[in-house]
């Protein structure tokens, strides 16, 4: 993901496949086999030929891993080769799970911002909020150039359980802080029962239990609440079979998504299932330019069969699945794949598009055309200044009335 670097949880939008593989000695009978066989025979030889003559010595295992970074820069930006640490902590991130400083970043620039820093975090106990700027990293300043050399060392003392000093800035105010990497739960479901009878869901992104936890809290609330809020800001995405079990709590026909692609198991259409967990009342989505993939697919459903109002700013715009493919040869290691384009129920495909709110509200100025609630406040979850959560809250008591 280009647009959005996710430094600690980097979540997928796919599920795991196996795939087996045949070795097969090649024939003149076979051209494929007889060309494919040529061609690693060639590219041995261009590695050895390097290894042997280059005026700098570079190992075997640096132009190997050269070679598989060509290949994935001539593909998607979501497609990618995990080593075995790699791939341990994407699994470790499918649940919720790792370890870490606690914070992700979005390159801005000179320097980077804080995207997230997770709740019981070393980043989160030490003060950091979302939109400080690092500054510096163990007294380097961090600029264009740089970043991803400091990601890589932030990166480094996470796997070593060493500590980093960071300079951040909040406004015009700057200050420094030193954390601890730490083994890290991540909770994906926060709730809340608002005093008007309001339930609020914050989703930040789609793990193994997420669509468990969102099933307890709507079996809590069944016949005890007149309105949703279901808040989608910033989830990058993750699990597909997540987001399609939360959309099948909220539709009792339909499709839910669609997954088209080159392999046959990459075709799938996802329907809903008889029954649901909340009926006939109001329910708002709130999303951003942050909400993606997953969270995309969970808006698109719940949007084109008519059962949320969908409100905040332009989504994303990841219309692909990734799906984990494990290697045979280096056992422990992935290939992260693009493997299929998904629809929405409507047919319609979201990559580089993203999903447009039925009603625009920007954090920045609010949106005039609505009436906040006079007394909004008693529901007892006020932000100061998020105009997105009271645009939710003011449409759902509008239609409560």
């Amino acid at each position: 993901m280009t647009k959005l670097m996710r430094y600690v949880l980097i979540l997928t939008t796919g599920i795991v496949i196996g795939i087996s593989l045949s070795v097969a000695s090649y024939s003149p009978q076979n051209p494929r086999r007889t060309a494919a066989a040529g061609d690693l025979i060639l590219l041995h030889e261009v590695i050895e030929t390097i290894e042997t003559y280059y005026v700098d010595q570079l190992s075997h295992e640096q132009l190997v891993n050269a070679a598989i970074d060509g290949i994935f820069k001539s593909l998607d930006s979501h497609s990618t080769f995990l080593n075995v640490e790699q791939a341990n902590d994407m699994k470790d991130s499918n649940r919720g799970e790792y370890y870490g400083f606690g914070f992700e970043v979005t390159p801005d620039k000179q320097q980077l911002t804080i995207q997230t820093a997770f709740p019981d975090s070393p980043a989160a106990t030490a003060g950091i909020q979302k939109g400080d700027r690092v500054l510096t990293c163990n007294n380097q300043m961090i600029n264009e150039h740089n970043q991803q050399q400091v990601l890589e060392q932030i990166k480094q003392a996470s796997q070593q359980k060493q500590a980093i000093a960071l300079q951040l800035e909040r406004g015009h105010t700057k200050f420094n802080v030193v954390i601890k990497p730490a083994s890290i739960r991540l909770h994906s479901v926060q709730a809340k029962r608002l005093a008007d009878n309001i339930g609020y869901l914050r989703i930040s992104h789609f793990q193994q239990d997420t669509a468990q936890d969102v099933q307890h809290w709507l079996n809590l609330w069944q016949n005890q609440i007149g309105g949703l809020v279901v808040d989608l800001r910033d989830n990058p995405g993750g699990l597909l079979e997540q987001a399609v079990a939360i959309a099948d709590m909220f539709l009792d026909q339909g499709v839910i998504v669609a997954t088209k692609g080159r392999y046959i198991n990459a075709n799938e259409v996802f329907y809903a299932s008889t029954g649901t967990l909340i009926s006939n009342v109001p329910i708002v989505i709130i999303i951003n330019k942050g909400s993606a993939s997953a969270a995309e697919i969970l808006t698109a459903a719940l949007r084109d069969h008519q059962r949320a109002t969908i409100i905040g700013e332009t989504s994303f715009g990841k219309g692909t699945v990734q799906s984990l493919i494990p290697n045979l040869y280096d056992r422990g290691s992935m290939i992260k794949l693009t493997t299929a384009r998904y629809t929405t129920p409507l047919g319609k495909m979201l990559d580089t598009q993203g999903i447009e709110p039925d009603i625009k509200v920007t954090q920045e100025n609010g949106d005039g055309s609505l009436t906040m609630a006079a007394d909004i406040a008693k529901t007892g979850y006020q932000i100061t200044q998020d105009y997105q959560f009271n645009a939710a809250i003011s449409w759902i008591e509008t239609h409560n009335q």
